[in-house]
């Protein structure tokens, strides 16, 4: 969806990765940046990240590997 913070992106090895628009920089979930995924890994990663965000807007949580 347009305007979203977070967004799957296909990397040049055919694996994916999670965007953190906001943050510039590849998503973390954990603590662990999530690259390298497959696909469906991603996505799922990515849902999370989108409910995690949406239902608790603190704001000042500006590193979503703190979720």
């Amino acid at each position: 969806m347009p305007g979203d913070r977070f967004e799957c992106l296909k990397e040049d090895s055919g694996n994916w990765m999670v965007w953190d628009h906001k943050g510039g920089a590849p998503a973390k979930l954990g603590g662990a940046e999530l690259r390298g995924q497959d696909r469906h890994r991603a996505e799922i990663a990515r849902d999370i990240l989108r409910r995690i965000f949406r239902t608790n807007p603190d704001t000042t949580r500006s590193d979503p590997s703190d979720a």
